[in-house]
Protein backbone atom coordinates (compact mmCIF):
# COMPACT_ATOMS: atom_id res chain seq x y z
CA UNK A 1 0.00 0.00 0.00
CA UNK A 2 1.35 3.48 -1.13
CA UNK A 3 1.52 6.40 1.54
CA UNK A 4 -1.15 8.93 1.66
CA UNK A 5 -2.55 11.70 3.70
CA UNK A 6 -5.60 12.69 5.05
CA UNK A 7 -7.27 15.98 5.58
CA UNK A 8 -9.12 16.90 8.77
CA UNK A 9 -13.18 16.96 8.44
CA UNK A 10 -15.50 18.92 10.42
CA UNK A 11 -17.16 18.00 13.81
CA UNK A 12 -20.47 16.42 11.99
CA UNK A 13 -23.92 16.01 13.62
CA UNK A 14 -26.01 14.54 11.20
CA UNK A 15 -29.99 13.09 11.12
CA UNK A 16 -33.38 14.18 10.64
CA UNK A 17 -34.63 16.70 13.07
CA UNK A 18 -31.35 17.74 14.33
CA UNK A 19 -31.92 21.49 13.54
CA UNK A 20 -33.95 21.73 16.58
CA UNK A 21 -30.75 21.40 18.68
CA UNK A 22 -28.54 23.58 16.58
CA UNK A 23 -29.58 26.81 18.68
CA UNK A 24 -27.94 25.24 22.27
CA UNK A 25 -24.93 24.50 19.96
CA UNK A 26 -24.58 28.03 18.76
CA UNK A 27 -24.26 29.37 22.39
CA UNK A 28 -20.71 28.23 23.19
CA UNK A 29 -19.77 30.75 19.90
CA UNK A 30 -21.44 33.48 21.18
CA UNK A 31 -25.01 35.42 20.84
CA UNK A 32 -24.24 37.67 17.60
CA UNK A 33 -24.86 35.88 14.51
CA UNK A 34 -24.36 36.79 10.62
CA UNK A 35 -27.12 34.07 8.67
CA UNK A 36 -26.41 33.49 5.20
CA UNK A 37 -29.33 32.29 3.33
CA UNK A 38 -30.36 31.05 -0.31
CA UNK A 39 -33.38 33.02 -1.48
CA UNK A 40 -36.47 32.09 -0.38
CA UNK A 41 -34.82 28.76 0.70
CA UNK A 42 -34.47 27.67 4.32
CA UNK A 43 -35.63 31.42 5.81
CA UNK A 44 -38.78 31.28 4.19
CA UNK A 45 -39.91 28.07 4.74
CA UNK A 46 -42.65 27.53 7.94
CA UNK A 47 -39.70 25.38 9.51
CA UNK A 48 -37.23 28.30 8.79
CA UNK A 49 -39.08 31.06 10.03
CA UNK A 50 -40.19 28.72 13.33
CA UNK A 51 -36.24 27.97 13.83
CA UNK A 52 -34.99 32.03 13.19
CA UNK A 53 -38.13 33.20 15.56
CA UNK A 54 -36.60 30.85 18.44
CA UNK A 55 -33.12 32.23 18.34
CA UNK A 56 -34.44 35.20 18.69
CA UNK A 57 -36.45 34.59 21.74
CA UNK A 58 -33.75 32.83 23.16
CA UNK A 59 -31.68 36.40 22.85
CA UNK A 60 -29.93 35.56 19.66
CA UNK A 61 -29.16 38.80 17.67
CA UNK A 62 -29.51 37.90 13.83
CA UNK A 63 -28.44 39.71 10.73
CA UNK A 64 -28.97 38.33 7.42
CA UNK A 65 -27.25 37.95 3.96
CA UNK A 66 -29.09 36.53 1.12
CA UNK A 67 -27.12 34.34 -1.75
CA UNK A 68 -28.98 33.98 -4.75
CA UNK A 69 -26.44 32.73 -7.03
CA UNK A 70 -23.37 31.13 -7.22
CA UNK A 71 -20.89 33.49 -4.94
CA UNK A 72 -18.95 35.97 -7.02
CA UNK A 73 -15.85 38.18 -5.56
CA UNK A 74 -17.91 41.33 -5.31
CA UNK A 75 -20.95 39.35 -3.07
CA UNK A 76 -18.20 38.20 -0.88
CA UNK A 77 -16.37 41.75 -0.44
CA UNK A 78 -20.08 43.87 -0.26
CA UNK A 79 -20.43 40.86 2.99
CA UNK A 80 -17.34 41.92 4.35
CA UNK A 81 -17.86 45.66 4.07
CA UNK A 82 -21.13 45.93 5.45
CA UNK A 83 -20.49 43.68 8.57
CA UNK A 84 -16.94 43.94 9.28
CA UNK A 85 -17.56 46.99 11.73
CA UNK A 86 -20.23 45.16 14.02
CA UNK A 87 -18.18 41.85 13.41
CA UNK A 88 -20.60 38.43 14.51
CA UNK A 89 -19.42 35.69 16.54
CA UNK A 90 -19.99 33.45 14.03
CA UNK A 91 -21.15 32.65 10.27
CA UNK A 92 -23.87 30.69 9.72
CA UNK A 93 -24.46 29.19 6.13
CA UNK A 94 -28.15 27.84 5.53
CA UNK A 95 -28.50 26.63 2.17
CA UNK A 96 -26.97 25.21 -0.88
CA UNK A 97 -23.61 24.88 -2.10
CA UNK A 98 -23.43 28.07 -3.32
CA UNK A 99 -24.69 29.61 0.23
CA UNK A 100 -22.47 26.97 1.94
CA UNK A 101 -19.17 28.49 -0.36
CA UNK A 102 -20.16 32.21 -0.12
CA UNK A 103 -20.32 31.37 4.15
CA UNK A 104 -17.44 29.82 4.19
CA UNK A 105 -15.82 32.44 2.20
CA UNK A 106 -17.09 35.50 3.99
CA UNK A 107 -15.84 33.84 7.56
CA UNK A 108 -12.37 34.12 6.45
CA UNK A 109 -12.92 37.71 5.02
CA UNK A 110 -14.06 39.29 7.50
CA UNK A 111 -10.93 39.04 9.21
CA UNK A 112 -8.29 39.17 6.34
CA UNK A 113 -6.83 42.38 5.31
CA UNK A 114 -7.13 42.29 1.80
CA UNK A 115 -10.15 41.77 -0.79
CA UNK A 116 -10.64 37.91 -1.75
CA UNK A 117 -9.49 38.55 -5.16
CA UNK A 118 -6.29 38.57 -4.02
CA UNK A 119 -6.28 35.18 -2.17
CA UNK A 120 -8.09 33.14 -5.30
CA UNK A 121 -5.87 30.32 -6.49
CA UNK A 122 -4.70 31.09 -10.06
CA UNK A 123 -6.14 34.62 -9.49
CA UNK A 124 -4.62 36.57 -6.97
CA UNK A 125 -0.89 36.64 -5.47
CA UNK A 126 -1.21 35.75 -1.69
CA UNK A 127 -1.48 33.06 0.14
CA UNK A 128 -4.79 32.80 1.98
CA UNK A 129 -4.33 34.43 5.71
CA UNK A 130 -5.99 30.94 7.36
CA UNK A 131 -7.78 33.01 9.86
CA UNK A 132 -11.74 33.12 10.05
CA UNK A 133 -14.06 33.93 11.91
CA UNK A 134 -16.08 30.94 13.40
CA UNK A 135 -18.06 29.22 10.83
CA UNK A 136 -20.94 26.82 10.64
CA UNK A 137 -22.45 24.61 7.44
CA UNK A 138 -26.16 23.93 7.34
CA UNK A 139 -26.71 22.08 3.41
CA UNK A 140 -30.12 22.27 2.21
CA UNK A 141 -29.27 20.13 -0.71
CA UNK A 142 -27.30 17.16 -1.64
CA UNK A 143 -24.63 18.02 -4.11
CA UNK A 144 -21.15 19.89 -3.69
CA UNK A 145 -20.41 18.65 -0.15
CA UNK A 146 -19.17 22.01 0.66
CA UNK A 147 -19.67 21.05 3.94
CA UNK A 148 -16.95 19.37 4.04
CA UNK A 149 -14.18 20.97 2.03
CA UNK A 150 -11.84 23.32 3.25
CA UNK A 151 -12.17 25.55 -0.13
CA UNK A 152 -14.85 27.76 -1.44
CA UNK A 153 -15.53 27.89 -5.46
CA UNK A 154 -15.99 31.52 -6.23
CA UNK A 155 -17.33 32.58 -9.69
CA UNK A 156 -16.84 35.68 -11.94
CA UNK A 157 -19.21 34.92 -15.23
CA UNK A 158 -18.56 36.22 -18.34
CA UNK A 159 -15.92 36.26 -21.24
CA UNK A 160 -13.22 36.62 -19.29
CA UNK A 161 -14.77 35.16 -16.35
CA UNK A 162 -14.02 32.29 -13.94
CA UNK A 163 -14.52 29.58 -11.13
CA UNK A 164 -11.52 29.27 -8.63
CA UNK A 165 -10.88 28.60 -5.05
CA UNK A 166 -10.44 29.81 -1.85
CA UNK A 167 -8.82 27.67 0.06
CA UNK A 168 -6.78 26.61 3.56
CA UNK A 169 -6.91 23.69 5.52
CA UNK A 170 -8.40 26.11 8.51
CA UNK A 171 -11.46 27.22 6.22
CA UNK A 172 -13.57 24.02 6.70
CA UNK A 173 -16.65 24.24 8.78
CA UNK A 174 -16.48 24.20 13.31
CA UNK A 175 -19.43 22.55 12.88
CA UNK A 176 -21.67 20.98 9.84
CA UNK A 177 -25.12 19.84 10.67
CA UNK A 178 -26.82 17.50 8.25
CA UNK A 179 -30.41 17.30 8.82
CA UNK A 180 -31.73 15.33 5.52
CA UNK A 181 -35.23 16.88 6.67
CA UNK A 182 -34.02 20.28 5.66
CA UNK A 183 -33.48 18.94 1.95
CA UNK A 184 -36.97 17.38 1.74
CA UNK A 185 -38.39 20.90 0.04
CA UNK A 186 -35.64 20.62 -2.76
CA UNK A 187 -37.87 20.23 -6.02
CA UNK A 188 -37.22 17.73 -8.71
CA UNK A 189 -34.43 19.62 -11.06
CA UNK A 190 -32.48 20.99 -8.28
CA UNK A 191 -32.21 17.95 -6.17
CA UNK A 192 -31.37 16.24 -9.43
CA UNK A 193 -28.42 18.10 -10.78
CA UNK A 194 -27.18 18.48 -7.36
CA UNK A 195 -27.45 14.78 -7.18
CA UNK A 196 -25.58 14.44 -10.42
CA UNK A 197 -23.12 16.77 -8.87
CA UNK A 198 -22.52 14.37 -5.65
CA UNK A 199 -22.60 11.30 -7.96
CA UNK A 200 -19.49 12.83 -10.41
CA UNK A 201 -17.61 13.98 -7.61
CA UNK A 202 -17.67 10.03 -5.86
CA UNK A 203 -17.29 8.94 -9.41
CA UNK A 204 -13.92 11.23 -10.61
CA UNK A 205 -12.87 10.29 -6.51
CA UNK A 206 -13.38 6.95 -6.64
CA UNK A 207 -11.10 6.58 -10.42
CA UNK A 208 -8.59 9.68 -9.50
CA UNK A 209 -4.90 8.61 -10.09
CA UNK A 210 -4.59 10.31 -6.89
CA UNK A 211 -7.14 8.01 -4.92
CA UNK A 212 -6.25 5.75 -1.76
CA UNK A 213 -7.40 3.24 0.28
CA UNK A 214 -9.77 5.54 2.46
CA UNK A 215 -11.14 7.87 -0.55
CA UNK A 216 -11.60 4.10 -2.45
CA UNK A 217 -13.82 3.12 0.63
CA UNK A 218 -16.24 6.04 1.22
CA UNK A 219 -16.47 6.73 -2.18
CA UNK A 220 -17.99 3.23 -2.76
CA UNK A 221 -20.51 3.87 -0.07
CA UNK A 222 -21.69 7.14 -1.04
CA UNK A 223 -22.11 5.59 -4.84
CA UNK A 224 -24.19 2.85 -3.04
CA UNK A 225 -26.38 5.06 -1.46
CA UNK A 226 -26.67 7.03 -4.52
CA UNK A 227 -27.65 4.17 -6.29
CA UNK A 228 -30.41 3.58 -4.07
CA UNK A 229 -31.63 6.74 -3.49
CA UNK A 230 -31.33 9.90 -6.31
CA UNK A 231 -33.67 8.03 -9.44
CA UNK A 232 -36.43 6.85 -6.64
CA UNK A 233 -36.43 10.58 -4.91
CA UNK A 234 -36.25 12.44 -8.78
CA UNK A 235 -38.83 10.15 -10.16
CA UNK A 236 -41.96 10.61 -7.13
CA UNK A 237 -40.97 10.55 -3.17
CA UNK A 238 -39.31 13.92 -3.16
CA UNK A 239 -40.76 14.07 0.79
CA UNK A 240 -39.03 10.90 1.72
CA UNK A 241 -36.47 11.63 4.54
CA UNK A 242 -34.77 7.90 4.47
CA UNK A 243 -34.27 8.76 0.96
CA UNK A 244 -33.05 12.53 1.38
CA UNK A 245 -30.69 10.70 4.07
CA UNK A 246 -28.91 8.62 1.68
CA UNK A 247 -28.50 11.64 -0.62
CA UNK A 248 -27.37 13.58 2.22
CA UNK A 249 -24.71 11.26 3.17
CA UNK A 250 -23.34 10.55 0.02
CA UNK A 251 -22.96 14.29 -0.76
CA UNK A 252 -21.17 14.72 2.49
CA UNK A 253 -18.77 11.73 1.71
CA UNK A 254 -18.61 13.23 -1.72
CA UNK A 255 -17.28 16.23 -0.36
CA UNK A 256 -13.99 14.21 1.93
CA UNK A 257 -13.29 12.09 -0.85
CA UNK A 258 -12.90 14.94 -3.37
CA UNK A 259 -10.80 16.98 -0.75
CA UNK A 260 -8.50 13.79 -0.71
CA UNK A 261 -8.42 12.37 -4.11
CA UNK A 262 -8.98 15.02 -6.61
CA UNK A 263 -11.77 15.39 -9.24
CA UNK A 264 -11.08 14.64 -13.19
CA UNK A 265 -12.16 15.51 -16.59
CA UNK A 266 -16.06 16.57 -15.41
CA UNK A 267 -14.89 19.01 -13.32
CA UNK A 268 -12.52 19.82 -15.44
CA UNK A 269 -15.22 20.96 -18.19
CA UNK A 270 -17.16 22.15 -15.41
CA UNK A 271 -14.95 25.17 -14.16
CA UNK A 272 -14.58 27.12 -17.48
CA UNK A 273 -18.01 26.35 -18.72
CA UNK A 274 -19.06 27.46 -15.43
CA UNK A 275 -16.54 30.65 -15.98
CA UNK A 276 -18.55 31.69 -19.41
CA UNK A 277 -22.24 30.73 -19.25
CA UNK A 278 -24.91 31.23 -16.24
CA UNK A 279 -25.30 27.04 -15.72
CA UNK A 280 -26.26 25.17 -12.89
CA UNK A 281 -23.01 23.49 -11.90
CA UNK A 282 -24.05 19.91 -11.06
CA UNK A 283 -25.94 20.01 -14.90
CA UNK A 284 -22.68 20.55 -16.11
CA UNK A 285 -21.45 17.37 -14.40
CA UNK A 286 -24.82 15.21 -14.71
CA UNK A 287 -24.34 15.82 -18.93
CA UNK A 288 -20.70 15.22 -19.52
CA UNK A 289 -20.90 12.53 -16.78
CA UNK A 290 -21.80 9.54 -19.73
CA UNK A 291 -19.24 11.03 -22.52
CA UNK A 292 -16.25 11.74 -20.48
CA UNK A 293 -15.96 8.19 -18.93
CA UNK A 294 -16.64 5.91 -21.94
CA UNK A 295 -14.04 7.71 -24.05
CA UNK A 296 -11.73 7.63 -20.80
CA UNK A 297 -12.31 3.63 -21.16
CA UNK A 298 -11.51 3.47 -24.77
CA UNK A 299 -8.53 5.28 -24.55
CA UNK A 300 -7.22 3.09 -21.52
CA UNK A 301 -7.39 -0.40 -23.99
CA UNK A 302 -3.88 -0.99 -24.25
CA UNK A 303 -2.02 1.32 -21.46
CA UNK A 304 -0.24 -0.52 -18.42
CA UNK A 305 -3.47 0.93 -16.55
CA UNK A 306 -6.14 -0.48 -18.45
CA UNK A 307 -7.08 -3.43 -15.96
CA UNK A 308 -6.97 -1.44 -12.41
CA UNK A 309 -9.29 1.07 -13.96
CA UNK A 310 -11.04 -1.17 -15.82
CA UNK A 311 -11.47 -3.08 -12.36
CA UNK A 312 -12.63 0.02 -10.68
CA UNK A 313 -15.10 1.00 -13.63
CA UNK A 314 -16.47 -2.70 -13.10
CA UNK A 315 -17.00 -2.55 -9.30
CA UNK A 316 -18.89 0.70 -10.03
CA UNK A 317 -20.76 -1.08 -12.65
CA UNK A 318 -22.22 -3.56 -10.51
CA UNK A 319 -23.67 -1.16 -8.00
CA UNK A 320 -25.97 -0.38 -10.66
CA UNK A 321 -26.30 -3.16 -12.89
CA UNK A 322 -26.20 -6.30 -10.05
CA UNK A 323 -23.71 -9.03 -10.55
CA UNK A 324 -24.19 -11.46 -13.59
CA UNK A 325 -22.55 -14.71 -14.32
CA UNK A 326 -19.44 -14.96 -16.80
CA UNK A 327 -19.52 -11.25 -17.56
CA UNK A 328 -15.99 -9.36 -17.63
CA UNK A 329 -14.67 -5.86 -15.99
CA UNK A 330 -15.39 -5.16 -20.11
CA UNK A 331 -18.77 -5.60 -19.72
CA UNK A 332 -19.65 -4.11 -16.49
CA UNK A 333 -17.76 -1.02 -17.65
CA UNK A 334 -19.77 -0.20 -20.78
CA UNK A 335 -23.18 -1.10 -18.59
CA UNK A 336 -22.14 1.37 -16.70
CA UNK A 337 -22.13 3.91 -19.25
CA UNK A 338 -25.11 3.17 -20.55
CA UNK A 339 -26.56 3.33 -17.21
CA UNK A 340 -25.33 6.77 -16.62
CA UNK A 341 -26.43 8.04 -19.97
CA UNK A 342 -30.26 6.13 -18.99
CA UNK A 343 -29.89 8.21 -15.47
CA UNK A 344 -29.79 11.22 -17.35
CA UNK A 345 -32.41 10.76 -19.42
CA UNK A 346 -34.76 9.81 -16.53
CA UNK A 347 -33.68 12.72 -14.35
CA UNK A 348 -34.35 14.97 -17.29
CA UNK A 349 -30.46 16.45 -17.33
CA UNK A 350 -30.83 19.37 -20.10
CA UNK A 351 -28.50 19.21 -22.62
CA UNK A 352 -25.38 22.03 -22.82
CA UNK A 353 -26.68 23.91 -25.80
CA UNK A 354 -30.16 24.36 -23.99
CA UNK A 355 -27.94 27.24 -22.05
CA UNK A 356 -26.51 28.90 -24.93
CA UNK A 357 -23.60 26.03 -25.17
CA UNK A 358 -22.41 25.24 -28.96
CA UNK A 359 -19.35 24.35 -31.61
CA UNK A 360 -18.01 27.71 -31.42
CA UNK A 361 -17.99 27.72 -27.45
CA UNK A 362 -15.59 24.35 -27.78
CA UNK A 363 -12.58 25.56 -28.42
CA UNK A 364 -12.43 28.30 -25.69
CA UNK A 365 -13.46 25.30 -23.58
CA UNK A 366 -11.06 22.87 -23.99
CA UNK A 367 -7.86 25.22 -23.91
CA UNK A 368 -9.46 25.79 -20.25
CA UNK A 369 -10.36 22.15 -19.00
CA UNK A 370 -8.33 20.24 -16.90
CA UNK A 371 -7.40 16.88 -16.97
CA UNK A 372 -5.89 16.34 -13.50
CA UNK A 373 -6.04 13.12 -11.86
CA UNK A 374 -8.60 11.66 -14.62
CA UNK A 375 -7.21 8.01 -15.21
CA UNK A 376 -6.16 8.67 -18.69
CA UNK A 377 -4.94 12.06 -20.37
CA UNK A 378 -7.25 13.53 -22.78
CA UNK A 379 -6.10 15.56 -25.87
CA UNK A 380 -7.54 18.78 -27.07
CA UNK A 381 -9.79 16.94 -29.91
CA UNK A 382 -10.73 14.11 -27.67
CA UNK A 383 -11.94 17.01 -25.31
CA UNK A 384 -13.86 18.34 -28.19
CA UNK A 385 -15.29 15.08 -29.01
CA UNK A 386 -16.39 14.83 -25.60
CA UNK A 387 -18.49 17.93 -26.17
CA UNK A 388 -19.82 16.48 -29.54
CA UNK A 389 -20.97 13.57 -28.56
CA UNK A 390 -22.89 15.21 -25.41
CA UNK A 391 -25.02 17.44 -27.17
Amino acid sequence: MKGFTVSRIPELIFGAGKIEILPQLLEKYGKHFLIVTGKGSFSETEQGKRFFNNLTIKGFRLKFYPVNHEPSPEVVDMAVEKFRNDMPDAVVAIGGGSVIDAGKAISAMLVSPENIEHYLEGVGNLPAPGQKTPFIAVPTTAGTGSEATKNAVISKIGKNGYKKSLRHNNYISDLAMIDPGLQISCPAKLTACSGMDAFSQLLESYLSTNANPMTDALALEGIKNISKSLVQLVTGNLHDVKLRSKMAWAAWLSGITLANAGLGTVHGFASPIGAMFKIPHGLVCGTLMAETNKLTIEKLKGTPDEKHFLKKYAIVGKIFIGQKRNKTDGYYARELINHLKEMTKILQIPKLTEYGIDPENYETITAKTSNKNNPVKLSKEELITILQRSN
